[in-house]
């Protein structure tokens, strides 16, 4: 069977069959969303006393496999993308699941200065003191499909994002996209999303805006990076530059030492120390 094609209900019985090995006893079971997260996160734990497996089904599914291997063995935790959590009034309290510092770990990554400098170095000739007002900008340009789809988590919208792209309706110069013609696009490719107005759904977005989020909170590291790639191909002539190429090096570019300026890198030390295991090296 192949890695991709396995369930959510298999991957538990697998989990729940290591955890009961006699080999197993005082490792600790990292549990992390997709594939990438487990090349990234494998880097950081001690691989001699951790497991770093990804869980199918999304964010959900890993709460629920966390909260049920917990019951049978306490030396699990889970690691997903904070998304808009950060952002809700009510903190995030689910047991031994720990949050990136922003949206996602994409984002998160971004958010270390030496990481944005090694990525506008690497594909500008900015100078270093233009790099965060750089990404800013970046950032700026897209914040409305951030605000969209914190609409669309909040009122429970059901629209069909992975089918939709936007990349083409960024104006760099102008610091914006064209949220009307997206929305267009958007709600014909989601025949079940409950909103169907364009100026309804803009009126909604002006309230969210009244709020004045952290736009490293708001933004998905995805769309962000296919906005950087964009960029970088139109104004400085990298073609076939991609966003997985960008988030390929991010990882490359992310050390250990870097992690750990990382509220996510605090937090599970803490529960490491609380709970005697050993998962750094």
């Amino acid at each position: 069977m192949r890695k991709k094609d396995i369930t959510f209900q298999e991957k538990f019985n697998e989990l729940r069959l290591d955890i009961s090995h006699p080999n197993s006893k005082g490792k600790t079971f990292v549990l992390v969303e997709g594939d990438s997260d487990i090349r990234l996160f494998r880097k950081f734990f001690d691989m001699q006393n951790c497991n770093v497996e990804n869980i199918p089904g999304g964010k959900i599914k890993l709460e629920e496999c966390v909260s049920k291997l917990i019951k049978v063995y306490p030396l699990v935790i889970g690691i997903r993308d904070a998304d808009f959590k950060h952002l809700e009034d009510s903190k995030y309290l689910v047991s031994n699941m720990f949050l990136t510092d922003y949206h996602d770990i994409e984002i998160t990554m971004l958010a270390q200065e030496e990481i944005l400098n090694a990525l506008v170095f690497e594909y500008t000739n900015l100078e270093k003191s233009k790099h965060i007002d750089f990404r800013d900008k970046i950032l700026q340009s897209i914040k409305s499909i951030g605000y969209l789809k914190w609409l669309n988590e909040i009122e429970n919208l059901k629209f069909d994002f992975g089918k939709v792209g936007f990349q083409d309706l960024v104006d760099f110069g102008n610091q914006k996209i064209d949220l009307l013609q997206y929305l267009k696009r958007l709600i014909s490719k989601s025949p079940n999303a409950k909103l169907k107005g364009p100026v309804e759904i803009q009126d909604q977005i002006k309230e969210l805006e009244k709020k004045e989020p952290d736009l490293m909170q708001l933004t998905n590291g995805h769309d962000l990076l296919k906005t950087f790639s964009k960029y970088f191909r139109e104004e400085y002539g990298h073609k076939g530059l991609n966003d997985e190429i960008l988030a390929s090096s991010f990882r490359m570019s992310f050390t250990f030492d870097t992690f750990k300026k990382t509220e996510l890198f605090n937090q599970t030390s803490s529960w490491e120390k609380n709970n005697n295991a050993l998962i750094y090296q």
